[in-house]
């Protein structure tokens, strides 16, 4: 069964869609063809996280380590400045 759907397209801001869209033999196909796309290459598979474990797995065994961040260091306060800002009275 079909379903109609209907959306709406800006002359202006989407002037390129609409040019392409009217080349189209088939312009219902060719958007389902583009929603089809985009919606696949949303999607996360399991075959995309074992890569990235992967990927992790080939960081770690080159060197590198993943900890937390380095604290950053502690500054001395110079006592001639304190000494002059304590001395302007605010």
């Amino acid at each position: 069964m079909m379903i109609r759907r209907s959306f709406t397209l800006d002359s202006q801001r989407d002037a390129a869609l609409l040019a392409w869209l009217d080349a189209q033999v088939n312009s219902s196909e060719t958007v389902r063809a583009a929603l089809r796309a985009y919606y696949d290459e949303s999607l996360v598979t399991l075959a995309d996280v074992y890569r990235a474990v992967q990927a992790v797995e080939q960081r770690l065994a080159d060197g590198v380590t993943l900890g937390p961040p380095a604290p950053h260091p502690q500054l001395a306060e110079d006592p001639d400045l304190a000494d002059a800002l304590d001395n302007l009275g605010l």
